[in-house]
């Protein structure tokens, strides 16, 4: 199989801390002409009660950097943005699989380029829940309360929950609830 792995010894190499620097060490080591596979992945974060979609190195600070042959691999450890090359217990570069990076690189362009691990976004308009139907809280702080449906509006789900013996109304992303069984008898309409 002719692609860019091809005809290249590859390792993996470790940048410094932070997306700047893997981006950094990337750029650095194409320059010198070395042939670089930087997977990034996509993937929500929650902080401070708010989700937010952030763009991130597949593997935490993980890059891998193809040496040709006659190519030095000395100024690999060098160059700006890189922390070190992973080495063996012998002190020699660790290569890497060419059938470890075909897999990696599959992914990526499967996904456009950059792994996505973000929900599909549910909107609450597509919703095909009926009244009184139990659901689960997948996300924030009622995550696996089991409550039921009560409608959905715009951008929003409610559910109502027993808590301490109360019926607590409350508003939730619909990509946060999904359904765990039919609608109880009792309390259909």
């Amino acid at each position: 199989m002719d692609d860019r792995f091809t005809g290249c010894d590859w390792f993996a190499v470790v940048s410094h801390v932070g997306l700047a620097h893997y981006e950094l060490a990337a750029k650095e080591l194409e320059r010198q002409r070395y042939r670089v596979l930087a997977p990034l992945c996509r993937k929500e974060r929650r902080h401070a009660g708010k989700t937010e979609t952030v763009t991130k190195p597949l593997f935490d600070r993980y890059l891998f950097a193809g040496v040709h042959p006659g190519q030095s691999f000395r100024p690999i450890v060098n160059t700006r943005g890189v922390a070190f090359v992973v080495r063996g217990i012998s002190g020699a570069p660790c290569r890497v699989p060419l059938a470890a990076l075909r897999c990696i690189q599959a992914r990526c362009d499967a996904d456009g380029g950059v792994v996505d691990f973000t929900p599909a976004k549910r909107k609450a308009r597509d919703v095909q829940w009926q009244k009184d139907q139990p659901v689960r809280i997948v996300a924030g702080p009622f995550t696996d309360f089991v409550g039921l449906f009560a409608g959905a509006s715009k951008d929003v789900v409610r559910v109502v929950l027993d808590l301490f013996g109360r019926e607590t109304p409350l508003a939730l992303d619909a990509q946060d609830v999904e359904p765990v069984g039919p609608v109880l008898a009792q309390h259909a309409a």
